[in-house]
């Protein structure tokens, strides 16, 4: 593989890994209150570059795309290399709306969302992005694999706002 290719694994607890090439990744940081900040990453994939046996024959050409937000206090607000952003829970409690969106099979939450900045610039950040989702129910209601990126580079986008309520 090129290291230079921007990959999102998908380790399943069940089946094993599976790897996609990331398109159109993105970020944004907006502020939605006095002292509330949302910093929300969203990539596409393309082509598939390795696939699980079973996951393959119930879809055979998934193209799966993940959409993020980290709440952030205005002190926490600034991007910079080495910075770890953390968001466990996908649900806001306060303002009762989803923070995450994962699309595989259908939609599910990214829990325990870290976010780990390599680069950064006014107009991109590199980063490497990783979580836990819902992909095929093997283990009920809860997080049955895991999303990691290799550095993947994340252009802002001033329009990208969390998509999902």
């Amino acid at each position: 593989m090129n290291s230079k290719q921007e990959i999102v694994s998908l380790i399943h607890d069940e089946f094993g890994k599976e790897d996609f090439l990331v398109s159109k990744a993105s970020y944004n940081l907006i502020e939605v209150a006095s002292d509330l900040w949302e910093f929300t990453v969203y990539f596409e994939t393309t082509d598939s570059l390795t696939r699980v046996p079973e996951l393959e024959e119930a879809i055979s050409e998934p193209k799966p795309h993940f959409e993020a937000t980290a709440l952030l206090d205005k002190s926490s607000s600034s991007l910079y290399e080495g910075k770890v952003i953390e968001q466990v829970q996908s649900w806001d409690e306060n303002r009762e709306e989803n923070l995450s969106n994962v699309y595989y099979f259908e939609h599910a939450n990214l829990e325990n969302l870290r976010i780990e900045i390599l680069e950064a610039d006014t107009t991109f950040i590199k980063a490497l992005i990783s979580g836990r989702t819902l992909i095929n129910g093997s283990n009920g209601n809860n997080p049955d694999a895991t999303i990691e990126t290799t550095p993947i580079k994340l252009i802002k986008d001033k329009t990208l706002e969390r998509s999902v309520m």
